[in-house]
C-alpha cells in the first residue's frame, strides 16, 4: 500500500491547457463546416432531382411508344434504351448484339437483357418480332423506375 501511495505522490498534478488567444480560428472552422454541409446537401438534392427528371422523361417516352404498332413500338423502346444508357454513361454507347445486352444489364443491374425476354433489344430487334411486346413494356416500366445514374 505504501508503494502505491509513493507512486501516486510522484505524479505531477494535472494542468489545464492554456486558454486560446482568440476564438476566430474556431469560428472560421465552424462556418466552413456549415458551408460544406449546405453544399453537400444541395448537391445531393440536385443529383436526386436529375435522376427523377431522367426517370420521368423515360417513363413518359415509354407511355408515348404504346400508341405505336408492335414493330415500331419495339424500335422506339430500343431507341429509348440507347438514350437512357447515353444519359447515364459518360460516353456514347457503341455496342451492338451481346455486348449491348450486357451493357443494358449492367446499366439496369439485371440479367433481363442477356438472359431474359430483353434479348429482343439485341440482334433479335432486326429480325422477325415474335416477342410479347406487352410483357417487354411492363418489364421496361419496372426497370426505368429503378434507373441509376
Amino acid at each position: 500500500m505504501a508503494e502505491i501511495v509513493s507512486t501516486l505522490d510522484s505524479l505531477r498534478p494535472l494542468r489545464e491547457p492554456p486558454a486560446p488567444e482568440s476564438l476566430a480560428p474556431y469560428l472560421v472552422m465552424i462556418v466552413v463546416g456549415i458551408v460544406l454541409a449546405v453544399l453537400i446537401v444541395w448537391l445531393a438534392r440536385m443529383i436526386r432531382a436529375n435522376r427523377q427528371r431522367v426517370r420521368r422523361a423515360a417513363a413518359a417516352e415509354l407511355v408515348l411508344s404504346r400508341a405505336l404498332p408492335p414493330p415500331e413500338r419495339l424500335a422506339a423502346q430500343a431507341v429509348l434504351l440507347r438514350r437512357l444508357v447515353r444519359t447515364t454513361a459518360a460516353e456514347e454507347p457503341r455496342e451492338h448484339g451481346a455486348p449491348w445486352l450486357a451493357r443494358l444489364d449492367q446499366t439496369f443491374a439485371t440479367s433481363f437483357f442477356s438472359q431474359g425476354d430483353g434479348r429482343a433489344y439485341g440482334d433479335a430487334l432486326y429480325g422477325r418480332h415474335d416477342a410479347d411486346i406487352e410483357a417487354l413494356d411492363r418489364s421496361l416500366e419496372t426497370l426505368i423506375a429503378k434507373v441509376r445514374q
